[in-house]
């Protein structure tokens, strides 16, 4: 079996590093551009590595039309804050398309602000604006995400509710159930964890901003700030109000797991 896994993930792994050494395209207003090897070759390649390489759980369904806007809205707040931030950018699409696991943990927070800065003539002002613009995107998509999140769960929990249902019940089927309540629960998951990343790489450059090119507008930048931390609370606290549904016994706390408190104002 193992022997069967390393010739099945050897070449998919070369195969990719020459596909995806870079990040997902980007289109106009931040939105995923459409791309045959970021959308297909690569999460095609990225499932074979996951289910054969490291033994986790992959769904043979198609996805429904919530799922694909759930997992669009996802890589708003998945991928690195700052557009040029490449490198992060390059591994964050390997976790997307399961080519590679799970590393974001392991991303660096200073990195926005290091981006942020590159070019030195640029008006620091500009500077100020861009964190504030970039923290008021965040905020107004955070609403609409969650909401998302919740329809496509309680798809999830009709899903194995139906197949509980079923006259002919099909254990390849349920197989497939469980693996796509997990693949949709990891994504969730996922946002918030980079939710928490984006606070803390926007704190960071807002403590190392004040100090390199102070600026009056910092009451302006806090208060974007601020208002990120209570929309991200506010959803926080929606979610764990909300019953994970039956499919939790199989795949418990996915969807309500909180590694850590969100900072308060």
């Amino acid at each position: 079996m193992l022997r069967r896994r390393l010739l099945l993930v050897t070449p998919l792994m070369a195969l990719i590093g020459a596909l995806g050494g870079c990040g997902r395209p980007t289109g106009d207003f931040g939105r995923a551009e459409p791309s045959v090897i970021h959308d297909r070759v690569m999460p095609a390649a990225g499932g074979a590595i996951a289910k054969w390489g490291r033994d986790e759980l992959v769904s043979g369904f198609n996805h429904t039309d919530d799922e694909g806007v759930l997992y669009d809205r996802a890589w708003g707040f998945v991928r690195p804050p700052h557009h040029a931030d490449w490198l992060n950018a390059s591994l964050i699409e390997g976790q997307r398309t399961r080519i590679l696991p799970e590393l974001d943990s392991k991303l660096s927070v200073a990195a926005y602000y290091e981006n942020l800065r590159l070019d030195p003539y640029r008006s620091s002002e500009a500077r100020y604006t861009r964190m504030i613009r970039d923290m008021q995107a965040d905020t107004a998509l955070v609403g609409p995400f969650w909401r998302q999140a919740a329809a496509v769960r309680d798809a999830d929990d009709e899903r194995l509710r139906a197949w509980e249902r079923r006259s002919e019940q099909r254990p390849k089927e349920m197989q497939n159930a469980i693996a796509r309540v997990e693949e949709n629960a990891r994504v969730v998951d996922w946002v918030w964890r980079s939710l928490r990343f984006r606070l803390r790489a926007y704190k960071h450059a807002i403590e190392r901003i004040q100090v390199e090119t102070p600026s009056t507008r910092l009451y302006d930048l806090n208060l974007a700030y601020n208002d990120l931390v209570a929309a991200i609370a506010e959803a926080e606290l929606g979610t764990k109000r909300t019953s994970p549904g039956p499919w939790a016994q199989t795949k418990p706390g996915r969807y309500i797991k909180s590694e850590e408190k969100v900072p308060q104002k």
